[in-house]
Formats: C-alpha cells, sequence, structure tokens
C-alpha cells in the first residue's frame, strides 16, 4: 500500500491553473501535469490526512452511471483518510487531486469527447470548485468525498447502504444532497433514509422521489426535526409519503 500525506495547491498556483486553461488544452485532452508537479505551490502538504494512491489507482471514470459513482465514492471516501469537511470545502484540495493524482479518472468521466470551448468549460465546472455548492456538486473528486459524508449523516451505522439510496438516481441526488436543509440537518436526513428503506415507493421513481420531497418541504418545513424522537419524525415523514401518493395519482387520473 502506497500512503503519503496528502498535497493541495498553494493559493497563487490555483489562480495560474484558472487563467491557463486555454493554454493548457492539450495537457486537459491527452496530457498531464506532472512536469509542473515540482513547481513551488504545486504540493502543499498536511500532515492530517493520508492518501492511499492504490485505492485512488482504482478510481474508473469509463462508467458514467449512478453504480459507477457509487463506486467511485466509496473508494475516495475510504483513500483520503482523516479528511474532515472543513477540509473538504477547500478549492486547493481538489484542483491538485484533479490535476496530478486523479487526472485520469477526471478527463475519462467529464472531458473525454469535448474539444475547444467545450473542453475549457468542462474543465472549469469540473477541474475547480469555485464555492461551496461547486465543491458538493461539480467538482469530478469532492462530490464523490460529499457523497459518501452526507451517505454517514444520514446513516452512520449503514453509511454505504444510504449511498446506494441517495445516488440511485441523479435526480434523487440532487433533491437529497443538493437540498441544504435536509441533508445538512442529520435527524431529518436519517428520517428520509428511513423512510427511503420502509417504503419503496419513495424511490421507485424520480418523479415519486421528487413528489415526496415537494410533500416533506411542504409539511415538515416548519417542523423542528431535531426535537423530535425518532418515532415522532418518522410518523410525520410517513403522512408526507402519503399526500405525495395521493398527488401524483391525483394529476395522473
Amino acid at each position: 500500500m502506497t500512503v503519503s500525506p496528502l498535497k493541495y495547491l498553494s493559493e497563487k498556483k490555483l489562480s495560474e491553473l484558472k487563467e491557463s486553461i486555454v493554454a493548457n488544452r492539450d495537457r486537459y485532452q491527452a496530457g498531464d501535469f506532472l512536469d509542473l508537479e515540482h513547481d513551488n505551490g504545486w504540493a502543499v502538504e498536511t500532515s492530517t490526512v493520508q492518501v492511499d494512491h492504490d485505492l485512488l489507482a482504482t478510481l474508473d471514470g469509463t462508467a458514467r452511471t449512478a453504480a459507477a459513482d457509487i463506486d467511485n465514492s466509496l473508494i475516495l471516501f475510504q483513500a483520503l483518510q482523516g479528511m474532515t469537511p472543513a477540509l473538504a470545502r477547500e478549492e486547493r484540495v481538489w484542483a491538485r487531486l484533479t490535476h496530478i493524482e486523479c487526472l485520469g479518472y477526471a478527463r475519462d468521466r467529464w472531458l473525454s469527447g469535448n474539444s475547444g470551448e467545450q473542453l475549457d468549460s468542462q474543465v472549469r465546472i469540473h477541474m475547480f470548485a469555485q464555492g461551496l455548492t461547486a465543491i458538493r456538486d461539480d467538482n469530478a473528486l469532492s462530490r464523490l468525498w460529499w457523497n459518501m459524508h452526507i451517505a454517514s449523516i444520514a446513516d452512520p451505522d449503514d453509511p454505504e447502504g444510504a449511498l446506494r439510496l441517495i445516488l440511485k438516481t441523479a435526480d434523487i441526488r440532487s433533491n437529497f444532497v443538493e437540498r441544504t436543509n435536509t441533508a445538512a440537518r442529520k435527524p431529518l436526513a436519517r428520517a428520509v433514509v428511513r423512510a427511503m428503506r420502509k417504503d419503496s415507493w419513495v424511490t421507485a421513481s424520480e418523479r415519486s422521489f421528487r413528489e415526496f420531497m415537494i410533500a416533506l418541504n411542504r409539511d415538515g418545513g416548519g417542523i423542528l426535526f431535531e426535537a423530535l424522537s425518532d418515532d415522532e419524525a418518522d410518523a410525520l415523514i410517513d403522512v408526507c409519503a402519503t399526500r405525495a401518493k395521493a398527488h401524483l395519482a391525483q394529476k395522473a387520473a
């Protein structure tokens, strides 16, 4: 097992990379950035996180499926031992990983098939991470870590099981992970995952989950889930699911 401290970029190098996207098109398409890695600012170390490079090498970006995202989320989370949410909000960490250790994965998953201005656009979105939303949802690597982190919050006893529910479809992910008032609130996130496990209808289709979340926002938006017991939270969630089913059936009639 090859393990070493996590490295990240300096602010200056991050800025230079962003300004050089067009000039670096050939590197993004088929080359690499290894010749730049020894420049000052490319390898700032933190001893709090250890990187398992053998695990990182198993990331596979060729299959652009929910199942592949699940596998890759598990791999990345395990490969970055000691990563914290505070450090995982740092763009310089993820920009280094996408350009050096995990360039092959990022290219296969997000850049392949693009050229010219389309390539530039994909690079800006998936090789960098401008702001917390981009870190959580767009960067090729950080989104994988945050998938698993949120799954760990939603079900600390079975985070992998929660991950498989949350990433079942892209729409379910967007309605769960990208709603900060759901994913960031532990009691609510855990109640939603329990409902997903208990009632197969909730995740039977993107439409049903979307309707379920609409009902939850409408009927549970003002509820302080932190003050409820698990049984009380589950009862409220059940009501939301029942109303969502009725509303969806009414629209279909």
